[in-house]
């Protein structure tokens, strides 16, 4: 029996529609474990003052996931807070990310057993892996697809146990992470110009080296002035770049919101930009350096000291392992709409 021939005609999708869509992120939430280390004893493991690690780090405690504690619970937990502050069903959820160098298990893959969690049930679901700069990667394909009118809803997630990863006699790493989660939810803005600018992302394989987590539980390897340096490079070349990309000023930032990697590395970043140190985020004193969740739980921060409201400007910037970085320029929340005319 002949099956039937497709021509070129049949073949081809249905042209998308013409009008355009902008993507907003307009809400954030963090959850973090329980447990709280103080810097004291991280020290005394590693044969040095409380002080020293503080001077060098900025980190005074972080918190510590439980032997055996689930990473997906305390990102859906991070999840909820976000979804709620939106006022968004998990049932409209269209795409969910989940970046994190930490998963609970190769398969299922985390951002599945996240939305099972949370009943978004009509969400397509991946992991993404790119330590640091993850969630600015994870964000840049979920604005994408938003923007593109492929999802309208799309919730990313970073969340990372480091805990799990590191060597406790490594005085390099072993005062410097923490363990957190962070989501944001990304809405779409039919017919509106999107409050996200272009994204810079980058990457140098070839200097992979300098931050190293060896395959299946580490421990972290670092190099810490090579990585400090090329840190500080990088995040203010991405903090002019993005916010030029956006046709904003540095000077004209709300906020800057970077990867919290070292209290240092953001201070450097902060003068090489000439922000004010009111306009630069930095809460890695109570929480460590938490990788993929470092952005989100800033941006919770912020949001929760009044320095993150509608309409902000806000740099997002991040550098890590790979070597892997880059930034973009939000204008943050949704546009907020005149109440209608009533003759």
């Amino acid at each position: 029996m002949a099956g039937t021939v497709l021509t070129p005609q049949a073949r081809r999708a249905p042209a998308p529609p013409s009008t355009r869509t902008g993507a907003a992120l307009v809400a954030v939430g963090a959850a973090f474990p329980d447990a709280e280390v103080g810097t004291d004893a991280i020290a005394a493991g590693v044969g040095v003052e409380t002080d020293w690690i503080v001077r060098r780090t900025g980190v005074e405690s972080r918190r510590r996931i439980a032997e055996g504690g689930s990473l997906c619970a305390l990102a859906e937990a991070a999840s909820r807070r976000a979804l709620a502050d939106a006022e968004v069903d998990a049932r409209d959820v269209d795409l969910l990310i989940l970046a994190t160098m930490t998963p609970d298990a190769i398969t299922p893959h985390g951002a599945a057993t996240i939305a099972a969690g949370l009943g978004a049930w009509r969400a397509g679901t991946m992991d993404l892996n790119a330590a640091c700069t993850g969630f600015l990667a994870a964000l840049s394909l979920a604005v994408g697809q938003v923007e593109s009118g492929r999802a309208r809803t799309a919730l990313v997630i970073g969340a990372d146990a480091m805990s799990r990863v590191l060597d406790y006699n490594d005085r390099v790493t072993a005062g410097i992470f923490g363990d957190g989660a962070g989501a944001v939810v990304v809405r779409a803005l039919p017919g509106e110009a999107s409050r996200v600018g272009p994204f810079v992302l980058e990457s140098d394989g070839a200097a992979g080296d300098a931050i190293v987590t060896p395959w299946p539980a580490g421990p972290v390897r670092m190099e810490g002035q090579r990585t400090f340096r090329r840190a500080v490079d990088a995040l203010a070349d991405v903090g002019q770049r993005a916010s030029a990309l956006a046709g904003v000023a540095v000077a004209d930032l709300d906020l800057a919101v970077l990867h919290q990697a070292n209290a240092r590395i953001t201070a450097a970043v902060a003068e090489r930009l000439a922000l004010p140190t009111e306009r630069v985020v930095d809460c890695i004193g109570q929480i460590g350096n938490t990788t993929s969740a470092s952005i989100p739980t800033a941006l919770a921060y912020a949001a929760s000291d009044g320095r993150l409201c509608p309409g902000a400007t806000v740099l997002l910037g991040a550098f890590g392992a790979g070597l892997a970085w880059g930034g973009t320029v939000v204008e943050w929340g949704a546009p907020s709409r005149a109440p209608e005319h009533v003759a």
